[in-house]
């Protein structure tokens, strides 16, 4: 698509060999950098919190919690994944907590198309405030020089809202969905964890402190990640000897640019497709702009509409054929990255990484459990697509309005 859209430029005469050459294919991937550095942080610190037994503990705990009601315990382990998944990314984290989730979820006479669902959709819910995938579509979204800033106190205030919303739909759609399968369970959710011992709960807040720190003393995401590793580390009794910090440090590093080394693969290659289509706006403004709505309202009630072409990487999402449509309407001129950034994020969110069957982690979990994506999306989509166009409409109220 890269080489498409350079051949386009060069056709219109708006590109040439220099161009392509240093801006396109060199710098484009080169300027993503400093993002993919934060997405393998953000890919280690998963690997962290399994690695250290934090994150089998904190869903042990819950599931005690819940006792024999299925209903509440799926609640309370849709919470805790929404919980690890504020700080912890990739492929790989997420299939490491699901082997340990979905046979608790189904052990408790949860339907295999719900626990996916409500897994799926917990994960995603806690990317409104992962500093790893807020600087991702940061990146993706740059306008030369100029980047949006996710990890600020404006944004958090919406990603918190934003997350609330989004739980409060995962809630609904578990406690509806096991009301309507109205089955008799027998107890057995202790098979879907190990006998290893628990951390102490002091250790079970790490999953928390890299966006405390981010709020509260304004860390940047690494060295709020790094301390919170630190503490991880000590409060799990991984800091005796320096033999043992370097095993646990080589080997969670390791596995965590493992679990995203893909993830990354494609998104440097799509610098170089964003690049391209962006260095074309000249091309396309002159047809676009006459039909791009200049009310606010009603761009971003246009994109709530239209959640589900985020789906199968359609035009709404950055992580598809939206990267097109997002250097259209950033070339025009009539959007700042301010706006354009969440009415982006919000289906990339929402509808892309929650509940897309072309999203890595969606698609294991639909294998593993062995679930039709027929079903799956019929699962998800009576509440994801109407959640999408209420978060749009929020974010419309605190970033346009």
């Amino acid at each position: 698509m890269a080489v498409i859209w350079s051949a386009l430029g060069v056709i219109g005469g708006v590109l040439d060999w220099e161009t392509i050459n240093k801006t396109i294919f060199q710098a484009g991937p080169e300027s993503f950098g400093p993002t993919a550095v934060n997405i393998i942080f953000g890919s280690w610190f998963g690997r962290i919190l399994l690695e250290t037994g934090i994150a089998r503990t904190i869903i042990r705990k819950a599931v005690e919690l819940g006792g024999d009601k299925p209903a509440f315990t799926c609640v309370l382990l849709c919470v805790v994944v929404t919980g690890i998944f504020t700080t912890a990314y990739g492929a790989g984290a997420v299939v490491a907590i699901g082997v340990i989730v979905f046979p608790i979820m189904l052990s408790l006479g949860i339907s295999k198309s719900l626990a996916t669902a409500s897994y799926a959709m917990s994960v995603g819910c806690g990317l409104y405030l992962n500093s790893s995938l807020l600087t991702q579509a940061a990146g993706t979204m740059a306008l030369g020089e100029e980047k949006y800033n996710p990890l600020s106190p404006e944004w958090y205030r919406f990603a918190g809202i934003a997350l609330a919303i989004h739980l409060i739909f995962v809630i609904i759609m578990v406690v509806l969905g096991v009301r309507k399968e109205q089955k008799v369970h027998a107890w057995a959710a202790a098979a879907g964890t190990s006998s290893s011992e628990n951390v102490s709960m002091i250790a079970c807040i790490t999953p928390l402190l890299p966006v405390f720190f981010a709020i509260a003393f304004g860390f940047s995401s690494i060295v709020a990640i790094i301390v919170a590793v630190i503490w991880a580390l000590f409060f799990t009794k991984n800091l005796k000897n320096w033999d043992g910090i370097a095993k646990i440090v080589e080997k969670t590093f390791y596995d965590g640019v493992s679990d995203v080394g893909l993830t990354l693969g494609f998104l440097l290659f799509l610098q170089m497709f964003i690049k391209a289509a962006g260095s074309c706006k000249d091309l396309l403004a002159p047809i676009v702009s006459p039909i791009l709505p200049s009310n606010l309202f009603l761009l971003f009630l246009v994109f709530g509409l239209l959640g589900f072409l985020a789906l199968f990487r359609g035009p709404t999402t950055i992580w598809g054929a939206g990267t097109a449509t997002f250097a259209i309407l950033a070339g025009t001129g009539l959007y700042p990255l301010s706006i354009l950034y969440p009415l982006f994020y919000i289906p990339c969110c929402t509808i892309t990484t929650s509940i897309c069957p072309t999203q890595s982690w969606n698609m294991w979990a639909i294998g593993y459990n062995k679930v039709s994506v027929k079903d799956f999306l019929r699962q998800v989509l009576p509440y994801a697509l109407p959640l999408c166009l209420i978060l749009e409409m929020v974010a419309y109220a605190m970033f346009a309005m």
